[in-house]
């Protein structure tokens, strides 16, 4: 494992590097973009990153896994399944629309990583399904939902946020927690009796 100083600017060098993906994308952007983005020479940008796809992988993974812990977190939690659903819709809408730059890597990249690493995400995204279907099928159980199967619904939400990187800019009339209050009015005003 690095140094944690190296860990550390890594850390940094990943979120100025999503931000360059995201605008120009990731194909288009050559190893020597990203040092002269990154004012670097290409060599020290070799000494934190192998290549190219290592980059995006890390971005990507570590935004799921930091998303994930969150989310397991509210699942374990002694709440209502209600009460876990709403912030997880919040935390979710913010989490993601609130970082465009790596949603938009999440959304439209995937496809650009290796078999290996595709399978390691596809296995997370399952994880956000999963957590996300459990506590729907928590409230169908207590007759709390409409008659939508818990796993479209799922996939509907999911497909709401990601949408956002379409339509949502951080400084337009709509700020981050409205976004997240409106999502979360128009899904469970949608699914709930």
């Amino acid at each position: 494992m690095p140094p944690k100083k190296d860990y550390q600017k890594r850390k940094r060098l990943q979120r100025t590097i999503a931000h360059l993906f995201a605008e120009k994308g990731y194909h288009a952007a050559s190893m020597r973009d990203i040092a002269r983005h990154l004012h670097m020479n290409q060599a020290s940008l070799y000494y934190y990153f192998e290549n190219k796809e290592e980059i995006l992988f890390g971005l990507m993974n570590d935004a799921m896994d930091e998303a994930l812990k969150t989310l397991e977190q509210i699942c374990a939690s002694e709440t209502s399944p209600e009460e876990k659903l709403n912030r997880i819709l919040r935390f979710y809408t913010s989490y993601y629309a609130g970082d465009q730059h790596l949603l938009i890597l999440l959304v439209n990249e995937m496809d650009a990583l290796n078999q290996e690493y595709r399978d390691i995400l596809v296995g997370k995204q399952k994880r956000y399904l999963l957590l996300f279907t459990s506590i729907l099928k928590d409230l169908d159980a207590q007759g709390r939902m409409k008659q939508i199967p818990p796993e479209v619904a799922s996939f509907a939400f999911f497909g709401m946020v990601h949408y956002t990187i379409k339509w949502y800019h951080a400084e337009g009339p709509v700020g981050l927690n409205e976004l997240s209050d409106t999502f979360l009015e128009i899904f469970t005003r949608g699914i709930l009796r």
